[in-house]
């Protein structure tokens, strides 16, 4: 088993890789611990390393502050990308507890296809996904190949929780002020619960659903690296 230190060097060796192998490169970020710890370590290659974020309307107010803080102190150049039906009109279609009723599709329509379109005029997307976050990415690779769709770089795949934030605490990372409320996960504000709701930490998303994942990463790779 490797060593927090050696873990960091791989995360660092396969961002230095991505970014310099691929012309076309964006990191996800939510603004959650993990991909703004990626964040971080990518600016060290790149500072104005492209950065997306999806905007579903359903985002909480201070995900939405501590984003304008970054974007302001690390002079981020981000680009916020919006579904074609917006929150509103989607409500006005279906009711506005959609989220509640069928979790799948307010998600396929808020984040999964803005996210699919945004990632056709990419060669590579670096994410913050981590393998002991819950049980349905246990099988996360390093680097994940798609048919039809850019390489996926998930540099942090084998850091724990509590090396994310010791590197977090070490290095003086500015972090989502939404953890020292207790949320261990964050996501849309109304599919998120702060608290402990089960063995891995994103428990809290879409508690009492069959749903567990958002359907962006979902998608089987056909190759790995």
């Amino acid at each position: 088993m490797k060593d927090f230190q050696e873990k960091l060097e791989v995360t660092k060796l396969t961002l230095r890789w991505a970014i310099s192998e691929f012309e076309r490169v964006a990191l996800a970020c939510s603004f959650g611990k993990d991909s703004v710890t990626v964040l971080s370590l990518a600016r060290e290659i790149d500072p104005q390393i492209k950065v997306f974020m999806i905007r579903t309307g359903y985002g909480f107010e201070e995900t939405e502050k501590f984003k304008n803080r970054l974007k302001e102190e690390w002079d981020l150049n981000l680009e916020e990308i919006h579904p074609s039906v917006s929150k509103d009109e989607l409500e006005a279609e279906h009711g506005e507890d959609l989220y509640s009723r069928d979790p799948k599709l307010c998600c396929e329509v808020l984040k999964v296809e803005p996210t699919i379109t945004y990632l056709e005029n990419l060669d590579v997307w670096i994410t913050g996904l981590r393998s002991d976050e819950t049980e349905f990415r246990i099988n996360l690779r390093r680097v994940e190949e798609y048919e039809g769709m850019p390489t996926k770089v998930n540099p942090i795949v084998d850091w724990t929780n509590d090396e994310v934030w010791r590197f977090i605490k070490d290095n003086g990372i500015p972090y989502n002020p939404l953890y020292d409320e207790g949320y261990a996960s964050l996501g849309c504000k109304p599919c998120t619960l702060a608290g402990t709701w089960g063995r891995y930490e994103r428990a809290g998303r879409w508690h009492g659903k069959e749903k567990k994942e958002c359907g962006m990463h979902t998608i089987e790779p056909t190759d790995d690296r």
